[in-house]
Parts: C-alpha cells; structure tokens; sequence
C-alpha cells in the first residue's frame, strides 16, 4: 500500500498480516480526502487505526497532528516503527488500548475530524457517537468506515450529513446537531 497524496506521497508500507486489520482502499482514501478539503493545520483522532495509512495521508497532507488509537500491541508496535520510519514521532500520537477506555484519556479535547474504521457490522459505529459525547470530545467532522450494506441508527444528538458508497464500503459525516 501507498499514500496517495501530500508531502508522503508514493511511500509505501507494509501492511501488517493480522486478522482484522483492512486498510481503506486508495480509492476510498483519495474520495474522503476529497470530501474533507484541505487538512491543513488539522487536530485529527484516528479511531481502530490498523494499518495506520489515514494517519499517514492525513498527515501527509498537511494535518497538525494526529492522535491514533489501536488495541492490538501487535499493530501498535508495527505502528510505532512506522511513525520512526517516517520521522513523525512529534505529530503522530499512539495509544494502545480499547478505543472506548482510551477515549476517557482524551476527555475535554477538541479534534477537528474523527475518522473511525471499526470492525464491520458489530453495530460499533452505533456506538461511537455516544463514546465521544461519555468521554466529552467534540469534533467538527466525524467519518465513520462501515460495510455498505450496514444501515447504522445514529443516537439523538448527531445527524448525518452525507453518506458515500464505494463499492462494499460506505463512509458515513455526521455533527453533532445544530453545530
């Protein structure tokens, strides 16, 4: 796999062989990136971060910081390697643990995007608005990666505001209502 665009544009990883771990096709990337506009300056959580490329393309196109958080030490610690590799140890933050309790960490802090890719069809996507709000993190935009034949009920408080399929892929915007 490679990141598609920005400063890292053309690097490749190694996508780690690990059940579970599915990383965003370059396709489905480049539209989301897209859709998101520039990420310049941006504050972004990556939530069930895997391979780490969202990560990696945001931060390639111009994104402050990103804050990873991935419960498999396994991946982590290909993650950790990754970020060396790469020399972004100040702007790419790892946290190893359930994305759940590793949200309470947070608590308080404002990310200009979420992006989540939780495992499929667990009704996890469900779930993380009412984790963000229990943890107290707003965010501007929330991005949430789901089989597109899911059809996920958001709780009271969050709309969404577009959904875009790619072929067995749906990625879902929502805010927080009246923002």
């Amino acid at each position: 796999m490679q990141i598609t665009a920005g400063r890292l544009r053309g690097r490749k990883i190694t996508v780690p062989d690990i059940p579970g771990v599915r990383p965003t096709p370059s396709k489905v990337r480049q539209a989301l990136f897209n859709i998101i506009g520039s990420m310049d300056n941006l504050v972004v959580l990556e939530l069930f971060s895997g391979s780490g490329l969202m990560a990696l393309e945001a931060l390639s196109r111009g994104a402050a910081s990103v804050t990873s958080i991935e419960k498999d030490r396994r991946v982590v610690s290909g993650l950790t390697a990754l970020r060396s590799n790469f020399e972004l140890q100040d702007d790419w933050h790892l946290l190893c643990g359930d994305v759940q309790k590793e949200l309470g960490r947070l608590h308080g802090r404002h990310f200009d995007v979420v992006f989540a890719d939780p495992p499929y069809a667990k009704g996890i996507s469900e779930q993380l608005p009412l984790w963000l709000d229990a943890a107290g993190i707003s965010c501007d935009q929330l991005i949430i990666e789901e089989e597109a034949q899911v059809a996920p009920l958001w709780p009271t408080g969050w709309t969404e505001r577009q959904a875009r399929r790619y072929g067995g892929t749906c990625l879902h915007f929502l805010g927080k209502e009246g923002a």
